[in-house]
């Protein structure tokens, strides 16, 4: 048993970079250090904890939006249902309705559609 959690990164295809850290900006509130490192264009989620997991959306011949890749699930919100529910207003498509995992005990999650076309998940303890 590993003595913590491995995930330390996560990266979010993007085609448009203004379009995507503007979705993420305006819808969640959340903000980006922009950075080119090689030849991708990224922009870091900026957070207080410096050392904690995170993501970044990166724009890469090699890295394509998808429906159908690996889902990251984020936790923007202690009430699911009210960041949901003000996305849904904005028309953000959300492909799976707040729901419980585990009848709730281990939280609630869905899922919606990013700008880029991303499946994007949604995660918090409380509905």
């Amino acid at each position: 048993m590993l003595d913590n959690a491995p995930l330390v990164w996560g990266e979010i295809p993007v085609i448009d970079m203004d379009r995507a850290v503007a979705f993420y900006g305006v819808h969640f509130g959340l903000t980006f250090k922009r950075e080119v490192m090689n030849d991708m264009e990224m922009a870091i989620l900026e957070t207080e904890d410096k050392g904690a997991a995170s993501i970044g959306l990166v724009k890469h011949e090699m890295m394509q939006p998808s429906p159908h890749g690996s889902v990251v699930y984020l936790h923007l919100s202690d009430q699911l249902s009210v960041l949901v529910d003000k996305i849904a207003q904005a028309g953000v498509k959300i492909l799976l309705p707040v729901m419980p995992i585990k009848e709730g005990e281990c939280g609630f999650s869905c899922l919606f559609q990013d700008s880029e076309g991303n499946t994007v998940g949604l995660w918090s303890m409380e509905k």
